[in-house]
């Protein structure tokens, strides 16, 4: 074996055999361009992937310990943590402040919470399809700028991608806050198709005036973190002008908002919400009291995971498209 090799070729000499393919120098010019052989060299790869497993298990197991997730939920949130941290830093520190914040929420006078809950058709332990609807989106995104940063030259596609994946995050962060907080008020919430309507708290589509309001302080606290870190990691945006940075980063929690309105909607329209038979309650479970419930409006297949999905990664392709618009003027 020639000794003039680099680290990381030692690593795919030792993990392939000595015919290492000539396209591996493609491969490990793009590792060269990640943000970790910028920062650590040509170990990059390996210490950032360390920190990753070493910061992300103890945080999952607490998570697992606090009953904030099941097993195979923190095995999910688990990737995604370690993806978007190789990926990009900025993508996985507002994956945790959502993941924080959320979950502070959720346990918050959890006791006041127990009877409303019932009209859920999940409790505060997040399982795998939750993890998915709030995760899944972002990551596509996060994808979308990785392949476009080592693919192309293209800055404003790859900083696209970075203001889609923040309004998606700020909209799933946006309806968690709406949603635990307006529970909790004693305003009976409106319908938000007919607001001269009102309806009982918990039920989907519901809005009141506290819950539209820590609606937009989630979609906010993530554009904070967000500009928090472009301050700090010192252009994490690159080659975007100041004034883009605070024009578009504040846009992101203005369309993170709108996701969470548009969530409401969903769930007032297609998702399927149902009536006890038994006890006559309205609930988005399929079973209540023990026997199967009866479909009152919605799709019955629409759950609210295809609705936390469906407004997230919207509201990402708008904000995608603005920031592709923009950047060309």
């Amino acid at each position: 074996m020639p000794h003039n090799r680099n680290p990381f070729e030692l690593f795919l000499f030792t993990l392939v055999g000595p015919d290492v393919p000539k396209n591996w120098c493609g491969l490990k010019e793009m590792i060269g361009e990640m943000w970790f052989s910028q920062v650590f060299g040509q170990w990059g790869w390996l210490i950032a992937l360390s920190i990753a497993i070493g910061v992300n298990v103890p945080i999952f197991v607490w998570a697992r310990i606090k009953r904030h997730l099941t097993l195979f939920a923190c095995l999910m949130a688990g990737f995604f943590g370690i993806a978007y941290w190789i990926i990009h830093p900025i993508f996985y520190v507002l994956l945790f402040a959502f993941f924080i914040s959320s979950s502070i929420l959720t346990n918050y006078r959890k006791k006041d919470k127990k009877d409303i809950q019932d009209k859920f058709e999940k409790g505060g332990e997040r399982d795998t399809s939750q993890v998915l609807a709030n995760g899944l989106g972002g990551f596509i995104f996060a994808v979308g700028y990785l392949l476009t940063f080592l693919l192309t030259t293209n800055i404003i596609i790859s900083n696209a991608f970075i203001f889609a994946f923040i309004a998606t995050i700020g909209t799933v962060n946006a309806d968690t806050w709406g949603t635990e907080i307006g529970i909790l008020s004693n305003d009976q919430p409106y319908w938000i198709l007919n607001l001269s309507k009102k309806v009982d708290r918990g039920t989907s589509g519901g809005v009141s005036l506290k819950g539209t309001a820590a609606s937009f302080i989630g979609a906010l606290i993530v554009t904070l973190v967000a500009l928090l870190i472009e301050i700090f990691w010192k252009s994490p945006v690159p080659d975007v002008s100041t004034w883009q940075i605070y024009l578009f980063i504040p846009l992101t929690s203005i369309f993170g908002f709108i996701g969470g309105i548009i969530d409401s909607m969903f769930g007032a329209s297609i998702q399927g919400f149902f009536e006890c038979t038994v006890c006559g309650k309205g609930t988005e479970k399929r079973e209540h009291c023990g026997e199967p419930t009866k479909l009152l409006r919605g799709n019955e297949w629409f759950r609210n995971d295809h609705v936390n999905f469906s407004a997230s990664f919207i509201v990402g392709i708008l904000m995608f498209g603005v920031s592709c618009f923009a950047f060309l003027l």
